[in-house]
């Protein structure tokens, strides 16, 4: 179940339900890495889920926050410093010393590591008002391989964000970010060309997946690491599930690994 049109068009004749590497099997290997990557893949993701800022030089790099400080032995901004800086920190030392060596990947690296096997989904944080051109730099890395472009997924929690993505590649698939129930934005999908939506799952309601399915959408809820949390969620009928441990999804989805 790794295809990008099975993953946002809700099929009555077939509710799968895909399971998501959030920032690649995170629980096991450091984030955001093509180790994390490889490992969630291996365990039987259909997804991987990473995020994206930008350097100083105007390259698209993977990495959750806007510092170096928490996931690399660097210091200091993202947007203060140079690819050709960022690749010379060590992004694995710091989870365990077996991962040490690991890199911040860029956004092609990451694209290319992932989408022969696994759908991308990329959370772009931050739109062009806080990182020159944001939007353009990633449709330019991602137009010139229809493989990237068709098995990638680009969410956000700023509707501009992704219809301005969608303006500058209609064929860019996007997917709508939110911190309350899913089917509040349902039109706020509609209206940004949203394909899918992303809801924080503590704030689903028992009937979320079944409006949201109703307005023509799909409904992806993040992130739950708990057995029971999984389960909870499970009963619901979603269309994706994500988790730092996507072993654990495996087994609550009845899914060999």
């Amino acid at each position: 179940m790794n295809d990008v049109n099975s993953f946002i068009s809700y099929k009555v004749d077939d509710p799968g339900t895909f399971v998501v590497g959030h920032r690649g099997a995170s629980g096991h290997a450091p984030e955001n890495t093509l180790a994390s990557f490889s490992l969630a893949i291996k365990m039987g993701a259909d997804a991987v889920e990473f995020d994206v800022h930008q350097t100083a030089d105007n390259r698209v790099v993977v990495i959750h926050d806007e510092a170096l400080d928490r996931t690399t032995d660097g210091k200091g901004m993202v947007i203060s410093t140079s690819l050709q800086e960022i690749k010379q920190l060590d992004a694995g030392r710091w989870f365990g010393e077996m991962f040490s060596g690991e890199r911040v990947p860029t956004l092609e690296e990451a694209l290319s590591h992932v989408c022969s096997r696994a759908i991308a989904l990329v959370e772009v944080k931050h739109s062009s008002d806080f990182y020159p051109e944001m939007e353009e730099n990633i449709v330019k890395a991602v137009s010139g391989n229809r493989d990237w472009l068709h098995r990638s997924i680009f969410i956000s929690f700023n509707p501009s964000l992704i219809l301005r993505l969608k303006e500058l590649n209609r064929e860019i698939i996007t997917g709508l970010l939110t911190l309350d129930p899913p089917e509040e934005y349902l039109e706020i999908a509609k209206e940004f060309g949203a394909s899918a939506l992303f809801p924080r799952w503590e704030k689903m309601k028992p009937d979320s997946v079944k409006l949201v399915h109703e307005g023509g959408y799909t409904v992806h809820p993040w992130v739950m690491d708990r057995e029971e949390d999984i389960a909870r969620v499970l009963e619901m009928k979603p269309d994706s599930l994500s988790s730092n441990f996507p072993d654990r999804l495996m087994t609550a989805a009845g899914r060999k690994q």
